[in-house]
């Protein structure tokens, strides 16, 4: 693993990369201390975790959490960050992977892994669980599998895959998503009763800690596996205690009975800030916040946006935001706001995320002239051949980030001859309207994949002719599609991407105003704390508790 100790710095560290590893050179005094015995990590989160077993977790972040510590991937994330490329990921389950040929991987499964019953892992549990997952019953997300076209094991512990298309995230797509389930346990179990069966109710796993006992709507403990075949556990147990409210998982961390808190309030940053014994770091989040243009008119879909299909009025509409501004009032003083669909988990392709150019009023004002847009009337209202430059703000009335958002547009919006309403809706109107074209512009709050190939779905123009798909904006553009095709199997997948954001930054489907980190906070008592942008808490085997401070529970 290397080392990011350079990465630290006054305020709250910021997770580089992929990984953020936090980790405390001990004093001479603390080390001559007596070593926790029983060293604990206790973890209060705001949903029940029921079914922490790969496939049906129904994508619940605490049924992932626990499901991470108790299965294996096959492969793990790499210090980059980076999905795409076969050396981008590192072994994890699986020891090793070769290419045949652009369609076709084999994974080798480690000859060490073995299930918690004693059992071997086998080929056969790597085919068993691809089965079952695309067993409709099972309701997983099989899109995420989609490019797979076939599963086969050529060995106890080779399993070959071949693709449908070729792709650089062709490790990553079947490496990462696969967590094999054990088949001897569960082939004689219906697909439709895993979820009641023994096994969900006491999981036998491969990973780093075993299932230890679940109280019913409070807790659920996890014990460290002696035996792991990648290493002993350096934490002995994990405690996942279930809090629903946010405050009182606030006080539970203040006071020390916890050792981690996410989804943290912000009137509770400033206390965590002040305090010794705790330190906040800002993760790389797929979060992802924009107005999003309608490129068709939404009387008639068939026909193009009367104004917005215009990209140069686009490009003015963007020049008239101050997106800095608009990021940093909404999240804090560090937001960054990239110039196309680029959330902070994609750091890889460019440091940071692409940035984005100076608001410029004059310039605005310009394109607009160069457009044909004039203030014919004389009201500070634009107008062309009769159209006035008047257009609403669609979002959800119960999100106070994009209601801040959507004010301070409207505002700047007017300052170059845009008349702009403000459309509030409750959030289950927003999301009938979405799909039915039925609005000007949108304030857009979505979470990325980690892989940059899943722009198709939400930009392409197959998209935006397909029924159902997430192009709300049915913006299409055949340059952009054609980057996309050639950067899924570029050898530099870097510039390949950074082409395909730069080309939506050309053209401006949308206005990228905040790509967001997620703060989470951490008792100071541990040491090799390292932190994932995506699946969080994969490592947690691997933090330790200093001696010094070791509380009651750790020993």
């Amino acid at each position: 693993m290397p080392d990011f100790n350079s990465l630290r710095r006054r305020g709250t560290p910021r997770v580089a990369c992929g990984v953020l590893i936090l980790a405390t050179i001990a004093a001479p005094a603390a080390m001559a201390q007596r070593p926790a015995t029983n060293p604990t990590i206790v973890y209060a989160v705001g949903k029940e975790p029921t079914i922490p077993i790969p496939l049906f977790t129904r994508n619940e972040q605490a049924n992932d959490d626990v499901s991470d510590q108790l299965f294996l991937h096959l492969v793990g994330y790499g210090p980059t960050g980076s999905v795409s490329g076969d050396h981008a990921m590192i072994p994890a389950l699986a020891r090793s992977w070769r290419r045949v040929d652009p369609l076709t991987l084999v994974f080798e499964i480690d000859p060490r892994a073995r299930w918690q019953d004693g059992a071997p892992v086998t080929a056969h549990d790597v085919v068993f669980t691809w089965q079952l997952a695309n067993n409709p019953v099972v309701g997983s997300d099989q899109s995420r599998l989609e490019p797979i076209a076939e599963v086969e094991a050529t060995g106890d512990r080779s399993v070959r895959v071949r693709f449908k298309r070729a792709s650089a995230e062709q490790v990553y797509t079947f490496g990462f998503l696969m967590q094999p389930l054990p088949s001897h346990l569960l082939e004689r179990v219906a697909a439709e009763g895993i979820t009641t069966s023994d096994f969900a109710r006491r999981p036998i796993g491969d990973g780093p800690f075993r299932f230890g006992r679940r109280v019913a709507g409070q807790l659920l403990e996890l014990d460290a596996d002696s035996t792991f075949f990648l290493g002993r556990p350096t934490i002995s147990r994990v405690i996942f205690r279930y809090v629903e409210d946010a405050n009182a998982r606030v006080t539970l961390f203040l006071t020390g009975e916890t050792d981690i808190l996410d989804v943290i309030p912000e009137p509770a940053m400033a206390q965590i800030r002040t305090r010794a014994d705790a330190r906040l770091i800002a993760v790389p989040s797929n979060d992802l916040i924009s107005f999003v243009f309608n490129t068709r008119s939404p009387a008639d879909t068939a026909r193009p946006h009367p104004i917005f299909n215009d990209p140069r009025v686009r490009q003015a509409l963007t020049l008239a935001i101050d997106r800095t501004t608009i990021a940093r009032s909404i999240f804090d003083p560090g937001a960054t706001a990239p110039d196309a669909a680029q959330s902070a988990i994609w750091s890889w392709i460019t440091p940071g995320v692409a940035p984005h150019p100076a608001p410029d009023v004059a310039r605005a004002r310009a394109l607009l002239a160069q457009a044909g847009w004039r203030d014919a009337r004389g009201d500070g209202v634009l107008a062309k051949d009769g159209v006035p430059l008047h257009f609403s703000i669609l979002y959800p009335s119960s999100s106070a980030i994009r209601n801040t958002a959507a004010l301070q547009a409207q505002q700047m919006w007017r300052a170059i001859g845009a008349s702009v309403d403000l459309d509030r809706v409750e959030g289950p109107v927003f999301g009938a309207r979405l799909p039915t074209g039925r609005w000007d512009v949108i304030v857009n709050r979505v979470g990325e994949d980690p892989t940059p190939s899943s722009l198709v779905q939400s930009w392409s123009c197959s998209a935006a002719h397909r029924a159902g798909s997430t192009n709300y904006a049915r913006w299409c553009d055949s340059t952009f599609d054609r980057l996309v095709t050639t950067a899924t199997t570029a050898k530099d997948q870097p510039a390949a991407w950074r082409a395909v954001l730069a080309r939506m930054a050309e053209e401006r489907p949308a206005i990228f105003f905040a790509a967001s980190t997620t703060p989470i906070a951490i008792q100071r008592r541990y040491d090799n704390v390292i932190v994932w942008p995506s699946r969080t808490w994969l490592s947690l085997w691997q933090w330790r508790v200093r001696p010094a401070d070791a509380l009651p529970r750790d020993r």
